[in-house]
């Protein structure tokens, strides 16, 4: 290869790994979702600047003119779109910082017609791009008699866009936003610069390109890629209800995994494809293996270094999240107790010869089997039948506490089994128990035995205190949970909303949709999640104002939802003797036993002597009744807030 063509392949590959960064960016941005209007210009900029970058890649290696013709049409849909799409972003960015719309969203509208019909005009006239003619290695259509005023659209709208942008950098007060403004604005050129018909203008036709010109087109892509990663390494922390260090890190973890990999997988091909007569081995054979082993090294190099890197460009670097990290990390889940236990009691059987040992746990439901090694007959009817405070005592038990009972020093006999109450570090709380098959009548240990016994209680005993003391941290966590979520959405709200937001009353509790569809829906799953379940513990009720007052006089977020819930069901109850038969009783009835009771859809209908279709359509309404009556509450609550918050005049 020479140099022309080395520097032509180059530019090239370039392109592609924009296109890749490109298409990378609009995926991210769909999967988190089109919420703000932002993320919705932006990802429609980026998709309509990778359509005309890689419909140029596509016309250059087109080896039929009516291909290559073709291709050069669709690449005008992303250039006719792109002033459009940069304005209406220009114009969220600027709403963003409480600029009202007003003309402006008139703007946006007129913007995209006029896109529409100079895209009619080049797909159905050559008015602004006329017939194919070639230059170089590639093809591109001349101009039409239109091309000044596209030109002439074209740059007064781009020009329009970055004063928007410098308009919503001046509203900017805090040092972050404006830092991050100031980056948008720079950059804001990028889509117009990459995208605009140069070739169109030349006119000319097959000739080589200058091969200075080549080190001219490559610096132009390298600006053009900087620019839009900068543009979304910024726009991505608008409108994110999640802190920047989370957007941060999604981001970055992101492109680490899926362009990056992309791009190198990219670069591996090329090379591979034009080196492989060097090898030795076939194209095909060549590319398969290499392709593979990239795909695995990047892997393995994202896995290996991503600490390290993480240190670098200072992801995750607060004290307080590497507490919560190491926290996660260390955390002892119920299937880590689970595995520790059964160890334990393995270990147990093994140095007492006998066939089983369990662990029980002291709840507030009640005795729990928590791990058993060994055959454990009918251990349900052992739980009914335990006496439970004579089998964990703080003090000695009675000797005529049971007749199944008998305390012979350290050990309980029950039944069959040598049992062990569980203490805490303190020995003031009976945290469960430990059964051991008897091998005798009496326990026969050895010195050696007892020691290895008392060690391996000891864990057993550590262990169930450990968890217990995690799941009151998850409780307290999960009691501020509402708490973080409005503060993080106040501070994502107040970022650019300053003064009319930090000082509205209203703006302190997060406000649910005001679609009574969708919030009765949201009053359904909680319902359907009752006793326990995500729909209940993670659902956006928790946020409701009359949650968080009942917050003081419940332990979790959950229980205070599910009294709130209660509540409204019971002020559907009609006044009287409850019937289960009378018409006026019937939603009451149906979401007291569906929902209160747990009881199945066939069940309840058979009580209630309808069909389970009736039953489904009635339990509609009455799930309706019940998200309107919480609706109203909630107004409530508000409205004496909004009293409480109002200052009293001073008397004169």
């Amino acid at each position: 290869m020479n140099l022309p063509d080395i520097l032509a392949l180059s530019n090239d590959v370039l392109q592609a790994v924009i296109v890749i960064f490109g298409s990378a960016v609009v995926l991210y941005n769909g999967g988190r979702g089109f919420r703000s209007q932002i993320t919705v210009a932006f990802s429609a900029l980026i998709a309509f600047v990778v359509m005309v970058y890689l419909t140029e890649l596509l016309v250059s290696r087109a080896i039929i003119s009516n291909s290559a013709e073709t291709w050069l049409h669709l690449e005008w849909v992303g250039i006719t779109m792109v002033p459009a799409t940069q304005y209406h972003l220009s114009d969220a960015l600027l709403s963003t910082t409480g600029a009202q719309p007003h003309r402006r969203k008139y703007f946006v509208l007129l913007g995209y017609v006029i896109s529409i019909i100079f895209l009619v005009l080049v797909l159905w006239t050559d008015l602004v791009a006329s017939n194919m003619v070639r230059i170089a290695q590639t093809f591109h259509l001349k101009a039409g008699p239109l091309f000044s005023i596209f030109s002439l659209y074209f740059w007064a709208v781009s020009i329009a866009s970055i004063y928007n942008v410098w308009r919503a950098r001046q509203r900017c007060i805090t040092s972050t936003t404006r830092r991050r403004m100031t980056t948008t604005f720079l950059a804001f050129m990028a889509a117009p610069l990459a995208v605009f018909p140069y070739l169109v203008i030349s006119g000319n036709t097959y000739q080589e390109v200058p091969i200075l010109l080549w080190p001219l087109l490559i610096t132009g892509n390298l600006v053009v890629g900087v620019m839009f990663g900068l543009l979304t390494s910024n726009l991505t922390y608008f409108d994110a209800a999640s802190p920047d260090r989370v957007v941060r890190v999604r981001l970055y973890k992101y492109m680490a995994r899926v362009p990056l990999a992309g791009t190198v997988v990219l670069l591996v091909y090329v090379l591979v494809n034009r080196s492989s007569r060097l090898l030795g081995l076939p194209t095909d054979t060549a590319l398969g293996f290499a392709l593979v082993a990239t795909v695995m090294l990047v892997e393995w190099a994202v896995h290996i270094f991503k600490r390290p890197l993480e240190r670098l460009l200072q992801l995750n670097d607060d004290p307080d999240v590497e507490r919560i990290q190491q926290l996660s990390e260390r955390v002892m889940t119920t299937s880590d107790l689970h595995q520790l236990l059964e160890s334990i009691l393995a270990a147990t059987c093994e140095a007492l010869r006998t066939p089983t040992a369990f662990v029980a746990a002291i709840t507030n439901q009640g005795p729990k089997l928590e791990a058993v090694v060994g055959p454990l007959t009918e251990p349900e009817a052992i739980w009914h039948e335990a006496n439970w405070q004579a089998l964990t005592p703080l003090d000695e038990p009675d000797e005529d506490e049971s007749e199944k009972l008998k305390t012979i020093g350290t050990f309980i006999l029950w039944q069959n089994f040598w049992i062990r109450p569980l203490y805490n570090r303190k020995h003031d709380i009976v945290l469960g128990i430990l059964g051991i098959w008897a091998r005798s009548e009496i326990p026969d240990l050895n010195e050696d035995e007892q020691t290895t016994l008392e060690k391996l209680i000891a864990q057993a005993a550590e262990a169930l205190e450990d968890r217990i003391l995690q799941q009151e941290v998850f409780r307290a966590v999960e009691g501020l949970l509402p708490g973080i979520t409005a503060l993080q959405e106040r501070r994502r709200a107040a970022t650019f909303g300053g003064l009319p937001v930090l000082t509205n009353p209203e703006a302190s509790t997060p406000t649910l949709t005001a679609d009574p569809e969708e919030f009765s829906n949201l009053v359904r799953d909680a319902l359907s999640h009752y006793w326990g379940g995500p729909k209940l513990t993670e659902s956006p009720l928790m946020r409701l104002q009359i949650v968080q007052r009942a917050l003081n006089e419940h332990e979790t977020p959950a229980n205070a939802l599910r009294a709130i819930l209660a509540n409204a069901i019971e002020l559907q109850k009609p006044e009287g003797e409850r019937n289960l038969t009378r018409t006026e009783w019937l939603l009451y009835n149906i979401l007291e036993l569906k929902f209160i009771q747990g009881g199945r859809v066939r069940d309840v209908a058979r009580r209630l002597a309808m069909s389970e279709s009736d039953l489904y359509r009635k339990q509609r309404v009455a799930i309706e009744n019940v998200a309107r009556t919480i609706s109203n509450l909630e107004k409530e609550a508000l409205e004496e807030n909004r009293e409480e918050n109002t200052p009293i005049p001073e008397q004169e």
